[in-house]
């Protein structure tokens, strides 16, 4: 169980890194949608809405 959290957490911060990158200069809001988007795809590895938000 502990090497899925370590996955989990690495991809995450790589997530949040790539975000910080693709969202300078934006405002903070955009920058957490940005974040939350980015790593949503990646997490479900799907594009659509209704399988990022669940």
């Amino acid at each position: 169980m502990n090497y899925f959290t370590t996955i989990t957490n690495e991809m995450k911060r790589e997530s949040v890194n790539f975000s910080k990158k693709m969202s300078k200069g934006l405002s903070k809001p955009n920058k957490k949608f940005i974040g939350d988007m980015i790593y949503g795809i990646s997490a479900s590895k799907d594009i659509k809405i209704s399988k990022i938000a669940g």
